[in-house]
C-alpha cells in the first residue's frame, strides 16, 4: 500500500509533463519537424507497447499471472499508469472503478458518507453519495475532489465523474464550545469525581 502512495505524485507529474510536451509538439511551426517528432514519439510508444505486451505474455505463459500479480500491478502507480497508457492493463475500467469505490467506502464511512457505484464507462463514471459529512472534510468541494481523484487514478481514461446526491449531503460543523462552568460548579464536580473513586 505504501508503494502506491509514494509513487502517485511522481507518476502524475510525469503524465502531466508528457501531455505538456505533446501539446508543445503540436504547436511547432515547421510541419516537417512536427511530423518527424510525432512519428518518433509514436515509434517509441509502439516499441514500449510491444515490449510490455510480450512481457505480459511471458509472465502469463510461465503461470505467474495470478491474482497476486494482478493486484501488485494495480497497486503500483507507475506500472498501472504504463499499462493503461498502452491499453494493456489486465483489469477493465468497470473493475478498476469498482475497486476504487470499495477502497473509498470505509474512508468515507468514517466521515459519515456512503458511496455507491452506479455506472462505470469511459464517457462517464457515475456514483451516488449520501449521509452527513463530518470529520476530515470542511466542504462538499473537498469531498468531490477526493472522490474524483480516486476514480481518475483508477481510470484515467474516464472523461468525467458524475456524483449524484452530493447536493443533499449534510455538512456537520464541529464547533468549539467554551466551558461555562462557574468556579463553584467546578469545585463541586471535582469533589464528586474524587468521592466516586
Amino acid at each position: 500500500m505504501s508503494t502506491q502512495t509514494s509513487d502517485q505524485s511522481p507518476v502524475a507529474a510525469q503524465q502531466r509533463r508528457i501531455e505538456e510536451l505533446i501539446a508543445a509538439l503540436e504547436t511547432l511551426d515547421d510541419p516537417a519537424a512536427r511530423e518527424s517528432a510525432q512519428e518518433l514519439l509514436q515509434v517509441v510508444l509502439d516499441l514500449h507497447a510491444n515490449g510490455l505486451a510480450r512481457l505480459l505474455e511471458i509472465v502469463s505463459s510461465v503461470g505467474a499471472m495470478d491474482d497476486a500479480m494482478l493486484e501488485a500491478f494495480e497497486r503500483d502507480a507507475g506500472v498501472s499508469a504504463l499499462l493503461l497508457l498502452h491499453g494493456l492493463h489486465p483489469q477493465d475500467l468497470p473493475t478498476r472503478v469498482s475497486r476504487a469505490v470499495e477502497k473509498m467506502r470505509p474512508l468515507l464511512g468514517v466521515q459519515g458518507i456512503q458511496i455507491e457505484l452506479l455506472d462505470a464507462a469511459e464517457e462517464a463514471v457515475r456514483v451516488k453519495v449520501a449521509g452527513r459529512l463530518q470529520g476530515k472534510h470542511n466542504s462538499i468541494g473537498e469531498l468531490r475532489q477526493e472522490i474524483e481523484l480516486a476514480i481518475f487514478e483508477a481510470a484515467p481514461e474516464a472523461t468525467r465523474v458524475d456524483i449524484a446526491g452530493l447536493q443533499d449531503v449534510n455538512v456537520h460543523e464541529l464547533r468549539f464550545m467554551p466551558n461555562t462552568r462557574t468556579e463553584t460548579q467546578t469545585r463541586v464536580a471535582g469533589r464528586t469525581e474524587a468521592g466516586a473513586q
